[in-house]
């Protein structure tokens, strides 16, 4: 369930600077991280906020979403062991 919320989520909310969305879950806790190339915008967090807010809508009130919005550079490998929603293509 948590794939579907999140890739419904993120429509219209992806960026040119997103590089991947990664999800894991842990009892009653979902973890969603964003990962950007270069700095994070406002509009980066606003849209990561987003996505957040519409995932909750689609859990039960015991549920804790938890967003982050990490740096890492197209330079750097993605070293993460999620689930992966979302990944842009780079050479």
């Amino acid at each position: 369930m948590a794939r579907l919320s999140i890739q419904r989520a993120l429509l219209g909310e992806v960026s040119g600077r997103l590089r991947a969305v990664i999800f894991s879950v842990s009892e009653l806790f979902l973890n969603i991280r964003f990962y950007f190339d270069g700095e994070i915008g406002e509009d980066d967090f606003e849209s990561a906020s987003c996505v957040e807010t519409e995932v909750l809508a689609d859990y039960e009130e015991n549920w804790t979403v938890i967003v982050k919005c990490l740096r890492l550079d197209a330079s750097e490998t993605i070293l993460d062991d999620g689930v992966w929603v979302f990944r842009r293509r780079e050479m």
